[in-house]
């Protein structure tokens, strides 16, 4: 079963969410205690992957198990995946902006 008109729209909302929080974490990253902790090679991948893995983690597990009382099927899964990639390049501008 794919997303539903209503999941799509909250999964939407939290990508867009994710990108406004790009400039703080690129702040964040930067900070010396950070820099020593985490030995970052490439800053605009790590922050990419970063916000990848908070928009799967809190829409997947966040949304669906508190919210819908399941985990997603596999094709929710791809929807959800489907959905990231396309506002994919709407993340990566939001970390180039950051430079």
């Amino acid at each position: 079963m794919p997303l539903e008109k209503k999941d799509k729209k909250i999964l939407d909302t939290m990508i867009d969410e994710e990108i406004s929080k790009i400039p703080g974490l690129a702040r964040n990253i930067r900070l010396p205690q950070f820099q020593q902790a985490f030995h970052i090679g490439n800053e605009s991948e790590y922050i990419y992957g970063y916000t990848h893995g908070a928009i799967v983690g809190k829409f997947e597990t966040y949304y669906f198990v508190v919210h819908s009382g399941k985990k997603p099927s596999s094709q929710e899964v791809d929807d959800i995946g489907r959905t990231i990639f396309e506002k994919s390049t709407e993340i990566r501008d939001a970390i180039s902006k950051v430079k």
